[in-house]
C-alpha cells in the first residue's frame, strides 16, 4: 500500500514564551521533521501506523467515518478488510488509497477502477432491509419461531 501524504508538525508550549529560531534553524528543524514523519509513513505496517505516522487519533478518525472510537480500535486490530472500508479509513487520516500489483518481472499495475471505490458505490442502491416478520415480545417471553 503506497500512501502519499504531507505531514506539518506544529509544537507549542505554554509554560516558556515562544522565542522565533534563526530562520536556518527553524528550515532545518523542519526539515528533519519532514524526513522523521516520510520515514514514519515508509514503515508503517498497520492502519494504526499509519495513523500515527499522519499524527491522527482514533477519536479523529472515529468523527470522520461516523463511528465511535471503539469501532476505530477493533478495526485497526482485524487483519482482513473491505476495500472500501480500507478507502474510507485512508481518506479519514487525509490520505490516499492506491493499489498497486507487482508483477514477478517488476512491472507496478495501478488498479485505477478498484482505486476510486467511492464511484462504484454511488452507482449502486444500497438493499433494503427485508422487513421483519416477527412479532414483538411481551413480557420477556421467549419467542416461538
Amino acid at each position: 500500500m503506497e500512501v502519499t501524504t504531507e505531514v506539518t508538525m506544529e509544537v507549542t508550549t505554554e509554560a516558556a514564551p515562544q522565542v522565533p529560531l534563526p530562520k536556518a534553524r527553524r528550515l532545518k528543524v523542519e526539515a528533519k521533521s519532514r524526513q522523521l514523519a516520510r520515514e514514519m509513513i515508509d514503515h508503517a505496517d498497520s492502519l494504526g501506523a499509519i495513523r500515527k505516522a499522519l499524527s491522527k487519533t482514533q477519536v479523529e478518525i472515529a468523527r470522520e467515518l461516523g463511528v465511535g472510537q471503539v469501532a476505530v480500535a477493533q478495526l485497526e486490530k482485524r487483519s482482513d478488510l473491505l476495500l472500501s472500508t480500507l478507502q474510507r479509513y485512508v481518506r479519514a487520516t487525509g490520505a490516499e488509497l492506491l493499489l498497486v500489483v507487482h508483477t514477478r518481472d517488476g512491472n507496478d499495475i495501478v488498479l485505477h477502477s478498484l482505486g476510486d471505490l467511492s464511484a462504484s458505490a454511488k452507482a449502486a442502491p444500497k438493499p433494503k432491509k427485508a422487513e421483519s416478520t416477527r412479532r414483538p415480545r411481551r413480557n420477556g417471553a421467549r419467542q416461538v419461531a
